[in-house]
Order: C-alpha cells, then structure tokens, then sequence
C-alpha cells in the first residue's frame, strides 16, 4: 500500500469517528422549575404568566435569532402583557379595539412612537438591544406592558401556575435570571449537566411593589377628566 493510499484511509476513518462520536459539549438537555411569588398578606399571585427566565452562559457568545412578535390592544389592554423576544425582533402592535390607540415608550435604548392609528391597523417596531423596555399607550392612561429583549436562545415564559422549561440547553455553567415585573430580578448560578436540570424553585420578592402612575409620551400628566 503507497504512502498517499494509506493517509487517504486514516483520515476517512478519522471523520468517520468523529461523526459517529459527538462531542459532549453538544449535549443538551431541558432546565425546568417553578417561581413563587412573595405577596403582600391577604394577596394572592394572579400575574405568574408575566414572570419570565433565561440563561447567560458563562463563557461564549450566545446567538440568537431575529423572530417577529405581536403585542394586540384589545380592551384597553395589552395582550400579552409582557412579550418576550430576542435582539433585533420586531413586534407589531394591532389595534383590535374599535377606537384609535398611540403606543410609546421612552425608555432608554428602546425609546419609539408609532403614532395614532384605528381598529384593524398594525404598526410595528424593532427592538435592536436587550433590555425591559416598558410600553404604553398615550390615549388611555391605564394601559400599560412590558417588552422584554434577551441576549440568549435559552429563555421561557412561565405558565399560569408558575411553571417554566428551557429547551436544549447545551451541558455548561450558566448564569440564571428570573424577572417579573413587580419584582426585583433575581440572578443565580447554574451548572446545566447534559441529562439537564429540573424542579429548580425560585422565589420572587413582591411585597415592595408600589403601582405608580406613568406620564404620557410627552413627559406629562394624563388629563384625568378625558373618558376614552
């Protein structure tokens, strides 16, 4: 056998072992759990579906993917409350009221208008940073929701029981963040193995949140004596 034959035979039979023998950095498995909520006494936690987790890994950059998402005006409210989404993703804003909307917020790196528009239109804008980023509606003073950009494909949003799980989260150390808008963020560490991660119990601080009036897009006070 000639020396070129022979180096041509071990390198198809080395790429075949390294086909067949995936690397355990690429295993992945679920992490899972619940989060409580803290509340004042008498109150009871009705919000679990606004809570939501993700994780940072602790060492390399996590891509994500731009994604498009909806925040609908429907009965003065927004639905969902809270949308959570990616660096980069655009969420549209249809009004399914039959009266006219004007969604803003004014928060820093993620500050727009969309202006006024009737029932049936969508208007939409792209969210380039990561961020909580709250919004609002500059006709009606009560409404108010919340877009949340994370830096990471590994994210959940929690179910009405509280419930969450993170899909194919590769074995690895991570740094774990559970927010809510009532509460203060909490941060862990958290070691993923590659069969993953459940039953994780984390518990959130309520009992200091003060509901507090927001100003319109111009930095101004609603007119309280308008009735929309």
């Amino acid at each position: 056998m000639s020396v070129r034959i022979r180096v041509f035979r071990d390198v198809v039979l080395l790429c075949a072992v390294l086909t067949v023998r995936p690397s355990p950095l690429l295993a992945q498995g679920s992490v899972s759990g619940r989060i409580a909520i803290q509340e004042k006494a008498g109150e009871t936690t009705t919000d679990f579906t606004s809570a939501i987790v993700y994780l940072i890994p602790k060492s390399g950059a996590a891509r994500t993917t731009e994604t498009k998402a909806q925040i609908a005006m429907n009965g003065r409210a927004f639905v969902p409350r809270v949308r959570l989404v990616t660096p980069g993703s655009t969420v549209e804003f249809p009004n399914q009221d039959p009266f006219s909307h004007n969604i803003f917020s004014t928060a820093a790196g993620g500050a727009f208008d969309v202006g006024t528009y009737g029932s049936g239109i969508a208007r939409g804008t792209q969210f380039r940073k990561a961020g909580v980023f709250p919004i609002y509606c500059n006709i009606h003073a009560k409404m108010s929701g919340y877009v949340v950009v994370v830096p990471t494909p590994w994210h959940a949003q929690a179910t009405a029981d509280g419930r969450w799980t993170v899909a194919g989260v590769p074995a690895g150390r991570y740094e774990m963040h559970a927010w809510h808008e009532r509460t203060p963020e909490v941060v862990r560490e958290l070691e993923v193995p590659a069969s993953g991660v459940t039953n994780l119990e984390t518990t959130l601080d309520a009992r200091g949140f003060v509901l507090l009036a927001h100003k319109n897009k111009n930095g101004k006070d609603y007119d309280a004596t308008i009735r929309y």
